[in-house]
């Protein structure tokens, strides 16, 4: 009797486990595969970063636009020999909010004739497109680096833009080089500045 209990046991034992072993075995897999996946993603980010280029910017130019800090109406051309940072963004957006500290101490620390920062303002509401509350909010946030709107999305567009913040740099040559969607990476994004202040510029004219 107690030889059958045994085995009865057992026998349950061994059931448990064939009806368990497919799930595990399929959530080994999968976790394997997302880690995959996250380093495949990050690798192929540092290699358009730093060693290869990416896109061509387009221009920043729009029809409806009106520029804050500058009397200057700016183009990617005016930009060339720069490296350039290209945030969209708008002034109700708390993420964005959270940027600004990191873009300021960038601007005071890199501002020279070598670099240059430009925020495109994109509304996400109706009291965000009223020019006049740009002007103010970009006054309030002590922002000095040059703002244009883009109420059409146009640049937005352009750029290909999904969300805010989203933050683009630029290398001397006008070739997109770094791109960051949201909040955080700010060691890894000044590291690409660093990288790309440090790269020569070739105008192209005598190649």
């Amino acid at each position: 009797m107690k030889k059958l209990k045994k085995n009865k046991l057992l026998l349950i034992i061994f059931s448990l486990i064939l009806v368990t072993l497919p799930f595990i075995k399929t959530g080994l897999f999968t976790s394997a595969k997302a880690d995959t996946k996250t380093n495949v993603t990050e690798s192929a980010v540092k290699k358009i970063s730093f060693n290869t280029p990416s896109d061509e910017a387009p221009g920043i130019n729009n029809e409806t636009g009106r520029w804050i800090n500058t009397d200057k109406n700016i183009t990617m051309e005016d930009l060339k020999g720069k490296v350039v940072l290209i945030e969209f963004w708008t002034f109700g957006c708390y993420n964005c909010r959270n940027t600004l500290p990191y873009l300021e101490k960038w601007y005071d620390k890199y501002k020279s004739d070598n670099f240059e920062m430009i925020g495109v303002h994109c509304p996400e509401f109706d009291n965000e497109r009223n020019f006049e509350n740009v002007k103010s909010s970009v006054n309030e946030l002590g922002i000095k680096y040059p703002v244009l709107t883009d109420n059409e999305f146009s640049v937005w567009e352009k750029y290909d833009v999904h969300a805010w913040p989203t933050i683009f740099l630029i290398d001397k040559n006008g070739t997109i080089r770094y791109s960051r969607i949201g909040e955080g990476k700010y060691d890894k994004t000044e590291e690409v500045i660093n990288e790309l202040l440090g790269e020569n510029y070739s105008s192209g004219k005598n190649n």
